[in-house]
């Protein structure tokens, strides 16, 4: 018997609270139509910057201002404005048949990246076997850091080499850049770096946080 009571009880309760929500239906209805879905997260790569002429003229200005008596100690740049600026050594250094040329910052290293003919300087050798997996005309991507050498030389340290979707053996970069590589190599130039002129004021410059910091010669 009391069970049956404590059935009766309960079903008595339920219905109550059946009936409240009903008639307060519009209050809690609403505030499930407010909430939100919860948000999706998807990875995302880095952003790719291309070398242009607007690029290249904001690194111009920046990079003077160093030059200044009263200018500032550094200036931070963008992967692409830095390679816009130096567009006629990268392109002295890559292949003829470069173009889409883009970088990006990873980390602490920016990367350059084109799209070449491979038979320019033979890349395909540096993959051995593997050379049969790539097309004769690739994207090569070139992953490194930034050194001075003396005042108005630099060279780009080279540390991850890519031709498609491979990666090159770090000890077969060298043999590689020495195929990119045109003309006289200036001394004290890296197995793995890659030179380019730099104004004399110019000291150091660091990767990092999605920018390349240059900073100026303390005399």
């Amino acid at each position: 018997m009391f069970g049956c009571l404590r059935k009766i009880g309960c079903l008595a309760l339920v219905l109550v609270v059946a009936a409240a929500a009903y008639v307060t239906r519009d209050r809690w209805m609403s505030l499930i139509r407010r909430t939100p879905p919860p948000a999706r997260t998807t990875a995302t790569g880095p952003t790719w910057e291309p070398v242009s002429d607007a690029a290249a003229a904001r690194a111009r200005q920046a990079i003077e201002s160093l030059g200044r008596r009263s200018g500032p100690v550094f200036v931070n740049l963008g992967p692409g404005d830095l390679a816009s600026y130096f567009y006629i050594a990268l392109s002295q250094l890559l292949p003829p048949s470069a173009d889409s040329i883009e970088a990006t910052t990873i980390g602490d290293r920016m990367y350059v990246r084109a799209v070449v003919s491979l038979d320019d300087f033979k890349a395909a050798d540096a993959l051995g076997p593997l050379a049969g997996f790539v097309s004769r005309r690739e994207r090569l991507q070139l992953g490194g850091t930034f050194a001075v050498i003396k005042p108005g030389l630099a060279q780009f340290l080279v540390e991850d080499v890519r031709i498609g979707q491979l990666p090159i053996p770090r000890g077969g970069i060298p043999k590689l850049l020495r195929q990119i590589r045109r003309g006289s190599t200036p001394p004290g130039v890296a197995d793995n770096g890659l030179p380019f002129v730099v104004p004399t004021y110019l000291g150091d410059a660091r990767v990092g946080a999605g920018k390349i910091t240059l900073y100026k010669t303390v005399r």
